[in-house]
């Protein structure tokens, strides 16, 4: 089958759609842009959102809790968790600062739980070892540096992020009006 007949399969039916990809792609670009243009702004955008995340699934884990079909610890580790988790939400919102500080944490404990999940997987496996070992090894490293500097490293992650954002947002306008001449 050519490469020209299996795009047109895979996107019979969906050409009269194409201008979702359009404006997703326009969508990508604006907040690409905005990213890049204020950088710190969209620092405390996104600590403020994490922050009232924060604070509603906190609740969802204390209603949970007092619901049925929990045991004794899971139900006091439910209701243990969506406090602390309303509690780091209000202090967030407090203050921009200490939301951004919060934000800075979540991503670097996330960065080095994926990074000990990664060089486990690249210990246990043969397959694929060297690699999983070396993202290991580089995003253990990205959390420690998240860690020690956290104003800097959410610039340069907001800096990627509106890059990654623009390069999408081009390939979705592109991939947009691709699919329209595909279904005409």
């Amino acid at each position: 089958m050519s490469t020209m007949s299996s795009e047109t399969g895979m996107f019979t039916g969906s050409g009269r759609y194409w201008w979702l990809l359009l404006v997703g792609g326009i969508i990508s670009i604006i907040v690409g842009v905005v990213a890049l243009v204020w950088p710190i702004a969209t620092v405390v955008a996104v600590a403020i959102l994490l922050a009232i995340w924060l604070i509603v699934s906190g609740v969802f884990e204390v209603v949970r809790g007092f619901g049925h079909g929990l045991t004794g610890g899971m139900r006091a580790l439910t209701i243990i968790t969506g406090i602390i988790s309303i509690a780091l939400g209000v202090f967030a919102i407090a203050s921009a600062i200490r939301a951004v500080e919060i934000l800075a944490i979540f991503i670097a404990i996330a960065f080095i739980f994926r990074g000990f999940a990664s060089l486990f997987t690249g210990f246990e496996q043969k397959e694929g070892r060297g690699w999983n070992i070396f993202f290991g090894i580089i995003l253990l490293i990205g959390g420690v540096i998240v860690l020690v500097g956290p104003g800097m490293s959410l610039l340069a992650i907001t800096w990627v992020i509106g890059v990654w954002l623009i390069i999408i947002g081009i390939f979705e306008i592109i991939a947009g009006f691709r699919v329209k001449s595909l279904e005409s």
